[in-house]
C-alpha cells in the first residue's frame, strides 16, 4: 500500500507543478508552493510510516490540495480542477482503506446479565491523583447499567492521558474532526446531538468516510449490508450522507436523549461498540485507545476475544480529552 499511495502522491505533484507553470496568480503560486513543499515530505515519509502515521500523512496532504483548489482561478477549457480533484479521490480512498482496516470489531454483550458485584475490583477514590498510572493499571466495573458506571467514566476521565507515542496518530483523528464539525454540528443541532459524539462516531465507524452509513461503514451507495440490515428503509439510494447518518442516529433513538453529561456520553459512546470488554475487565478501546488506561485487549473476530491483541484506533475518550485540553469543545 505504501508504494501505491506514494505514486499517487507523485502523481499529485506532477499536476501541481504543471498547474504552477501555466498560473500567474500570486495567491495560488503561493498555495502551490506550500501544497508542494507538503508532498515532498509527504513522499519521503509515506514509505517508512506506519499504517495510522501514513493514515495523517496522506490527510494532510489531501488538505494541502483542498487549499490550492480553493485558491485556483480557472479559465472554461481548464483541466486542472477535474485532474486535482481525481488525485484527492484516490488519495482518499487509500485513507478510506487505512482507516478501515483499523476499525474495532463489535464487543458482543455478554451472554447473561453483569451486575456490579460480579467480581468487581474495588472503584477508584474520587480522589485518584491526576499523575500517569501504568498502562493497564485500572479495572473497568463489570456492569452495563449507567447507575453503576457514572462515577468510573468521571474517574477515568481525569486520569486519562495521551500516550507520548500516539500523539501525532491522535492529531488524525483530532483534525478531521475539527475540519468536518460544521457538517456534524448541523446534523446535531437538527437533533439535539452534540456534534462532537456524531464526529467520534463517525471516526470510530466510518473513519471519516462520507461516502459510507454511519451505522457501520457500509457504501451509501446501497442500503446497508450489516448490522443493522436494510438502513434506511425509507428513501432510495445512492443516500446522502446526512441523511443516512440521520436514519442511524434516529435509529438508535439518540435524538430522544437528554442527558449529554460527560460520563452519559462516554455511556453512550461505549454503547454504541459494546460491553463485551468488562467481563474481561478490560478498560474498552472503544474508549481508551492510546491512553494511559489501556495497554491490550481486543475483539478480534466475531465473538473472539484476545487479551494480547492490541488496538490501533484511537479510543473516543482520548479524542475528547485532546479536543477539550484544545478548548474546541
Amino acid at each position: 500500500m505504501a508504494n501505491q499511495t506514494r505514486g499517487e502522491l507523485i502523481q499529485a505533484k506532477n499536476i501541481l507543478r504543471r498547474r504552477r507553470a501555466s498560473t500567474a496568480d500570486p495567491a495560488e503560486q503561493a498555495a502551490i508552493d506550500a501544497a508542494l513543499a507538503e508532498l515532498d515530505e509527504a513522499i519521503d515519509a509515506i514509505t517508512q510510516a506506519s499504517l495510522l502515521q501514513a493514515a495523517g500523512i496522506v490527510a494532510s496532504a489531501t488538505d494541502a490540495l483542498e487549499r490550492v483548489v480553493a485558491s485556483a482561478r480557472l479559465g472554461p477549457f481548464d483541466t486542472f480542477l477535474s485532474d486535482i480533484q481525481q488525485s484527492i479521490g484516490q488519495l482518499q480512498g487509500e485513507l478510506e482503506t487505512m482507516q478501515a482496516s483499523e476499525r474495532l470489531m463489535p464487543a458482543p454483550v455478554p451472554a447473561s446479565p453483569a451486575t456490579a458485584t460480579e467480581a468487581a475490583p474495588p472503584p477508584l477514590a474520587a480522589s485518584a491523583p491526576a499523575a500517569v498510572p501504568a498502562s493497564g493499571t485500572v479495572r473497568p466495573i463489570n456492569s452495563r447499567r449507567f447507575e453503576d458506571l457514572r462515577d468510573e467514566y468521571g474517574q477515568f476521565f481525569d486520569r486519562c492521558r495521551l500516550r507520548p507515542e500516539f500523539a501525532a496518530n491522535a492529531e488524525f483523528y483530532v483534525s478531521r474532526l475539527a475540519k468536518f464539525k460544521p457538517a456534524y454540528k448541523q446534523l446535531g443541532d437538527e437533533l439535539g446531538i452534540p456534534w462532537v459524539f456524531i464526529g467520534i462516531v463517525h471516526g470510530m465507524e466510518c473513519g471519516f468516510n462520507f461516502g459510507t452509513h454511519l451505522h457501520n461503514g457500509d457504501p451509501l451507495s446501497a442500503r446497508t449490508v450489516h448490522v443493522p440490515k436494510g438502513r434506511p428503509t425509507s428513501g432510495a439510494p445512492p443516500f446522502t450522507w446526512t441523511e443516512s447518518a440521520r436514519d442511524a442516529l434516529v435509529f438508535e433513538k439518540l435524538d430522544q436523549v437528554d442527558d449529554w453529561s460527560l460520563p452519559h456520553l462516554l455511556y453512550l459512546l461505549e454503547a454504541y461498540n459494546g460491553f463485551g470488554y468488562r467481563p474481561h475487565f478490560v478498560p474498552t478501546p472503544y474508549l481508551w485507545s492510546f491512553s494511559n488506561l489501556y495497554s491490550a485487549g481486543k475483539f478480534v473476530g466475531d465473538g473472539v476475544f484476545d487479551a494480547n491483541a492490541v488496538s490501533k484506533q484511537c479510543g473516543a475518550a482520548v479524542m475528547l480529552r485532546v479536543l477539550q485540553e484544545r478548548g474546541l469543545v
